[in-house]
C-alpha cells in the first residue's frame, strides 16, 4: 500500500519537475517535436521561425533551438547568412541535413531541379584535341571547384569560380580523364571524359599496345610484337601508339608478321592528338617468286595533329602485287606503289579521314574509318 507520505514526496518531485521544464521554454511554447534527423519531412506550428549562419542554419521555437542544418532553403531559394525567415505552419523535409522549408501552406518538394542544382557539359571535337565546355548552374551560396586527372592521375586541369559558372579546357592528346565536380552541399560529382579515335572498317583488327605485348629494349626503344598471321580473314593490322608515346618512348619496332622484320617507327616530331599505325598484307598466299611481305607489305600512318587528320606512307615492302592506296576517295599511292614519296601524304578535315587498301589480290581489300570523338559519361 502506497503511504499518504509517498504521495506527497511525488507530488513535490513532479512539481520541481515542472518547474526545471518551464525554465528551459518561454511560457506558452511547450516542448519542441522536431526530430534529430538527417532525411525525414515534417509540419510545425506554434511560432517557428529558422535563421541562416555562415556555416549552418538553425531552427528555433521562441529563443529556444531546436534543431540545425547545413543550410536552409525557404520556398526553394536558399538564405544568405544572417537572413531570417518565420512562417506559421512551416512545412520542412531534411535532406542529407539540409532543410528544404516551405512558408506557402503546401508540403515542398526538394531534389537537385527544384533547387537548380544543373552540371551540363559540351565538348567540341572540331578544334585540336576536345576542347571542353562545363556549365554549372547552382543556386546556392558556394564555391564551384572542377579538376581533370589524366589515366595516371596526374592534375591536368584545376579552377575554381562563383556559379553560375563556366569552364572551358581543352584535352590536347587522346586518353580517357576523370573530372570532379564539386559545389557543397549538393554537387559532388565524377565524370569520365573520352577523348578518343573511333575505328571502323572491314578485314581490320586494331590493337593497343599493353605490357604483354612490348619488349622494353631501353628507356626509348620497344618492340611492340603482333605477329600473328589472320590472313585471308584480317589484312590489315591498325596499332594505336598514343598511349605508347605518352610513356615516353621514341621509337616502336612492329613486328607485325611471323619471323624477321621489324619496321622502324619514330615518334611524331609535332603535338599530336592520336597517332595510329597501319600494317597492310595485299596478297594470300604470296607465290609470285618474290619475299612474302605479309603485313609489312605497306606500312602507313594516320595522324591527329593540329593541322587535321594526316594520312602519310611510312615504308614499303615489294612482293610483286599491284596495289592502290585512297585516301578519303584519293589516290595517294598509284598502282606498284613500291616506295613513299611525298606524294604519298593527304591532309584531311581534323574529325575524320578514311584510308582504303586496293590490291590485284582483292580478297585483301581492307578499309578503315578514324573519327576523333570527345564524349563524356
Amino acid at each position: 500500500m502506497i503511504a499518504f507520505r509517498d504521495i506527497l514526496i511525488f507530488a513535490g518531485l513532479a512539481a520541481f519537475a515542472a518547474a526545471v521544464i518551464a525554465s528551459l521554454f518561454p511560457v506558452g511554447e511547450g516542448a519542441s517535436p522536431v526530430p534529430a534527423c538527417s532525411d525525414c519531412a515534417f509540419k510545425l506550428t506554434g511560432g517557428y521561425w529558422i535563421r541562416q549562419y555562415g556555416n549552418y542554419a538553425a531552427l528555433y521555437l521562441g529563443t529556444r533551438e531546436a534543431a540545425r542544418y547545413g543550410w536552409a532553403y525557404v520556398d526553394g531559394r536558399p538564405l544568405v547568412a544572417g537572413e531570417t525567415v518565420r512562417c506559421d505552419p512551416m512545412y520542412v523535409h531534411v535532406l542529407s541535413g539540409i532543410a528544404y522549408v516551405s512558408c506557402n501552406g503546401s508540403n515542398p518538394t526538394f531534389g537537385r531541379t527544384r533547387f537548380v542544382a544543373n552540371v551540363n557539359i559540351s565538348a567540341d571535337p572540331s578544334k585540336p584535341g576536345c576542347t571542353y565546355t562545363v556549365n554549372v548552374v547552382y543556386n546556392a551560396p558556394t564555391t564551384v571547384r572542377v579538376k581533370v586527372y589524366d589515366e595516371n592521375g596526374t592534375l591536368v586541369y584545376s579552377a575554381s569560380g562563383t556559379p553560375p559558372a563556366v569552364f572551358n579546357f581543352n584535352v590536347s592528346m587522346a586518353g580517357t580523364y576523370r573530372m570532379h565536380v564539386y559545389a557543397p552541399p549538393l554537387i559532388d560529382d565524377w565524370y569520365t571524359l573520352h577523348a578518343e579515335v573511333a575505328i571502323t572498317g572491314t578485314k581490320i583488327v586494331v590493337y593497343r599496345p599493353s605490357e604483354e605485348n612490348i619488349i622494353v629494349l631501353n628507356r626509348r626503344t620497344s618492340i611492340i610484337s603482333f605477329p600473328q598471321d589472320l590472313r585471308p580473314n584480317v589484312s590489315l593490322k591498325i596499332i594505336d601508339l598514343t598511349s605508347y608515346w605518352k610513356k615516353g618512348y621514341t621509337t616502336a619496332l612492329l613486328a607485325v608478321k611471323p619471323g624477321s622484320g621489324l619496321p622502324v617507327i619514330e615518334a611524331p616530331s609535332t603535338p599530336f592528338f592520336a597517332d595510329l599505325v597501319l600494317a597492310w598484307a595485299d596478297c594470300y598466299p604470296c607465290n609470285r617468286g618474290y619475299y612474302d611481305e605479309s603485313y609489312n607489305a605497306l606500312i602507313w600512318r594516320v595522324t591527329f595533329n593540329s593541322s587535321g587528320s594526316v594520312s602519310a606512307c611510312q615504308n614499303a615492302g615489294w612482293d610483286g602485287y599491284s596495289r592502290e592506296v585512297y585516301a578519303d576517295e584519293n589516290l595517294v599511292c598509284p598502282p606498284a606503289c613500291g616506295v613513299c614519296r611525298q606524294a604519298t601524304r593527304y591532309t584531311g578535315s581534323d574529325l575524320t579521314i578514311t584510308v582504303k587498301f586496293v590490291s590485284e589480290d582483292s580478297k585483301m581489300n581492307a578499309e578503315a574509318t578514324f573519327t576523333k570523338v570527345c564524349r563524356w559519361s
